[in-house]
């Protein structure tokens, strides 16, 4: 049986996760890329490095943002080919570490490998900048005059690339990140990046699947852009803006992981506070393994990721102003709120627990996801005191108590 500490260890790490899924393709010149922005207008963040024949690395470098800070109202990314995502996060460092969260030393403004995904080795606490296309749609772009995403003068960035080098040959990768900023006192509305990731994520072998998620907001925000993050198994995506009565309204629909078109919203995308984003994407496995969510191009993913403002911290990541979990998750299949919790309780691992919420009933989500929601984060935060120690006994009794209405409506909750 599952404990309840061990949902929180399990579930509780749901936040930001670097994309990591790549493909080969040909090489641009050095005047085919991209030139730093003119003195005064902006700043260039690049990354070069050398993969061997038949090589596939995932590459972080960290570099400090200037003493000023940035007022950032557009960007332009290019790299070379062989890579399906170029990232630059922002961390909660103020100066640059000296060794990764596992301890290992190193010389982090160097380009140094983090196969494990950038999150496994830097905490980060947002997304600057990025694009899924060497020569397309980077996600922040649109942006109105008097409009930047700010970021805080010494903020250490962290720039991360995935590459796959399927020649017979040595190849040099270049990536470059041109952010283009305004003046403080042109700045009239601060804006932010969405970046809503679903993380019960379940295909089985050579089967076929689908994962969605649903983000109210509080506030009222205007949405410039949206755009999707899949791996390879992505076949289908589709996204809806969902009315205070219901009624949803297609937003975005493609059928591509790379090589991925964006939606941009002329006039602006307007989500009023208690509307919603809602997002689903469609999987066909054809691997003999299931595959499960997971920060490598070996798993899966399934984001929603776009520019918008004013900025709402909390909503970026699909949570609440006091920091409670937004998402509604809904499965695709025939089990009830209880029978999904009985199978999470009798799961065996991340891949086996994300599938029992994907063989939920689309009828049971906001049931489901209230009861792990509140397991997830410790009773909705009543219990972090009594979980933070070792005593599990004092966890799982606190939780229980917490989350008992929550967990009482999912025991009621029926499919029809």
């Amino acid at each position: 049986m599952r404990t309840t500490t061990s949902l929180i260890a399990l579930l509780g790490a749901v936040a930001l996760f670097g994309c990591s899924s790549s493909d080969s393709g040909p090489q641009p010149s050095e005047d085919e890329l991209l030139a730093p922005p003119a003195e005064g207008t902006g700043v260039q963040y690049r990354m070069v490095s050398t993969l061997d024949p038949g090589q596939e690395i995932e590459r972080c470098q960290l570099f400090v943002a200037p003493p000023e800070g940035l007022n950032v109202n557009r960007e332009l990314v290019r790299y070379s080919g062989g890579s399906h995502h170029v990232l630059l996060y922002a961390t909660p460092y103020t100066s640059i570490p000296t060794e990764t969260r596992r301890g290992v030393a190193l010389d982090a403004t160097q380009v140094h490998d983090c196969n494990d995904g950038p999150q496994a080795d830097w905490d980060v606490t947002g997304v600057v900048a990025g694009s899924q296309s060497p020569d397309g749609d980077s996600f922040l772009e649109g942006l109105p005059e008097g409009v930047a995403l700010k970021v805080a003068p010494g903020t250490v960035l962290l720039m991360n690339t995935h590459y796959v080098n399927a020649s017979p040959e040595a190849i040099e990768t270049d990536a470059r990140i041109n952010l283009y900023t305004i003046a403080d006192d042109e700045v009239k509305v601060e804006a932010g990046m969405l970046f809503h990731y679903n993380p019960f994520i379940n295909v089985p072998a050579r089967g076929k699947s689908t994962a969605r998620m649903r983000c109210v907001t509080e506030n009222d925000i205007s949405v410039v852009r949206i755009q999707s993050h899949m791996h390879r198994r992505g076949v289908g995506y589709v996204a809806h803006k969902v009315g205070l009565d219901g009624t949803m309204k297609e937003l975005y629909a493609h059928d591509r992981w790379e090589g991925v078109p964006s939606q941009e919203f002329t006039p602006f995308l307007e989500v009023k506070a208690g509307e919603s984003l809602d997002y689903r994407c469609e999987y066909n496995n054809v691997e003999d393994r299931t595959i499960a969510q997971g920060l490598t191009s070996r798993d899966e993913m399934c984001m929603l990721i776009g520019p918008y403002f004013p900025r709402s911290p909390a909503y970026e990541n699909c949570n609440t102003e006091e920091g409670l979990v937004a998402a509604t998750w809904f499965g695709d299949g025939t089990a009830t709120c209880a029978e999904t919790f009985e199978c999470i309780s009798n799961g065996n691992g991340e891949a086996e627990v994300f599938g029992c919420v994907v063989n939920s009933c689309e009828g049971v989500g906001p049931q489901l996801s209230a009861a792990l929601a509140c397991q997830m984060t410790g009773g909705n935060g009543a219990c972090i005191e009594a979980c933070s120690g070792e005593d599990a006994e004092a966890c799982n009794t606190c939780v229980g108590e917490a989350c008992a209405a929550e967990m009482e409506a999912c025991q009621t909750a029926t499919c029809d």
